[in-house]
């Protein structure tokens, strides 16, 4: 069974496949757009967070550096740096307690130049080289390092080692120290750290940060997802508009050409009747009527040639002036012109017209076309003790008429391709009554809806501005 035109796909057809292709912009939008939003909101959270942890960690660090160092200057510490490992005396043992003292310290060591431990918190590391240490070879160049750690680490180092706690994540610095008169550097601090709050801090940040990144990420796809929506709606819109020119272009094209084949029988049709009358009288009016017909079909003909494309038959009319038709006469006329044959089908007529409809600014032929097809297509839907309801209402400045039928109905799923040229369900039908109805109808400035009828049958909604403001 072949594809439905109308149905979406959400990837282009290929070569050789029938009907227009379309692209699903919203889904594909959707997917690619999750993805890349989502890459970018997870790097920028990572990359905001890694920031404010690493910001945070660097002033606490320059913060307990300038302490470890105020205090070196006070306790004149230079020739300990510098000496061999020897007991220090009480000025320098002061110096290591008020190291050991800091805030959330749970193990100090202090180096000298030649990397040797001078004072640990540990004793038995004093007078030991900790061997390849990349953050320390760092610090004695002058670099004040500093690392968050925890004591969950697959490969934790030598130092690490009897630290309190399990998993529980600490703060490593080393703190260069200088001489105070000559700015050599003299040694440096290893403080393993605890700092709760700054932990803290850090924890909340980063959630908030994650949130805010979540957050913005969700935010914007939406947002994003919507205008590609209103933008993919807009060019289906413009699509179909583009499609439905371009077929009444054909159907215009094709009208004039049967528009012509027409006219040389109508006129001899005419001109038959006309030449009856002379020579032989027309007593009971039949060859009036004849001509009278004649003269209404070409009308049509040409009326509709103008308005189904834009044509110069369309120019030439609105050249010639504003045209007005009486809504309660034209409801009236073709329920006069449908009547007949639908009580001859056994189907009820049911009217309600009142007085005062007003004008429309349309031509009353093609006033009637628009309303001859609608009731045609009613009474084409409806059987024997069905029943159609012809009624008009006047709503302000709109004329409101509605025609609801107890047939058999519109399919759902056809609801969408009724107004789509040549789109019909009759085994005779060309499918342009609705599309040509509706074209007129837009270009007076109205609007056509049909709907599903409850309990059974279509219901067709017409509204059209009219000439003169409401009394």
């Amino acid at each position: 069974m072949a594809e439905p035109a109308w149905r979406w796909r959400p990837w282009p057809r290929r070569a050789g496949e029938g009907g227009p292709g379309r692209v699903a912009l919203t889904r594909w939008f959707a997917v690619v757009g999750a993805l890349a939003i989502g890459a970018f909101s997870v790097a920028m959270g990572g990359l905001i967070s890694g920031f404010l942890q690493t910001q945070l960690l660097a002033r606490d660090a320059e913060v307990s550096r300038d302490f470890a160092q105020g205090i070196a200057n006070t306790a004149q510490l230079a020739a300990f740096f510098r000496a061999p490992v020897a007991r220090p005396d009480d000025a320098v043992g002061e110096f290591f307690a008020h190291v050991a003292a800091m805030p959330d310290v749970l193990r100090a060591n202090v180096y000298g130049p030649d990397r040797r431990v001078r004072w640990s918190s540990r004793p038995e590391l004093i007078g030991h080289d900790p061997g390849p240490n990349d953050e320390l070879d760092d610090a004695l160049r002058g670099r004040v390092v500093v690392n968050l750690e925890d004591d969950e680490d697959p490969a934790p180092k030598a130092e690490h080692q009897g630290l309190p706690g399990h998993g529980v994540e600490f703060v490593e610095n080393y703190l260069p120290v200088y001489d105070e008169h000559s700015h050599e550097l003299i040694g440096v601090i290893e403080v393993y750290r605890r700092p709760l709050a700054l932990l803290a801090a850090i924890r909340s940040g980063r959630r908030l940060i994650w949130f805010a990144s979540a957050a913005g990420g969700v935010f914007l796809f939406a947002v994003l997802v919507w205008f590609v929506r209103r933008t993919e709606q807009a060019l289906e819109r413009q699509q179909q508009r583009l499609v439905e020119a371009e077929t009444l272009a054909v159907v215009g094209e094709l009208s004039a050409a049967v528009a012509h084949s027409i006219r040389n029988p109508l006129a001899s049709i005419r001109s038959s009747a006309e030449l009856y009358r002379e020579l032989h009288g027309d007593a009971d009016g039949v060859q009036g009527e004849i001509m009278r017909d004649v003269d209404r079909v070409e009308q049509l003909v040409r009326t509709l040639l103008g308005y189904a494309g834009d044509s110069a038959a369309a120019a030439a009319a609105a050249a010639a002036g504003p045209a007005s038709a009486d809504v309660a006469l034209a409801l009236r006329e073709a329920a006069l012109r449908h009547g007949p044959a639908l009580q001859a089908g056994g189907k009820r007529l049911e009217l309600d017209i009142p007085e005062g409809l007003g004008q429309v600014g349309a031509d009353p032929m093609l006033l009637e076309q628009v309303l001859n097809s609608l009731l045609s297509n009613a009474a084409e839907a409806t059987a024997a003790g069905d029943g159609v309801c012809l009624s008009a209402r006047r709503d302000g400045s709109t004329a409101r008429i509605e025609i609801a039928d107890s047939g058999s109905g519109i399919a759902p799923e056809h609801l969408q391709d009724i107004f789509r040229p040549f789109f019909t369900t009759k085994t005779r039908g060309l499918g342009m009554g609705l599309p040509l109805a509706r074209r007129l109808v837009l270009r007076l400035g109205g609007d056509l809806r049909i709907e599903a009828a409850q309990p059974r049958g279509t219901r067709v909604c017409l509204s059209l501005p009219l000439a003169e403001p409401a009394a």
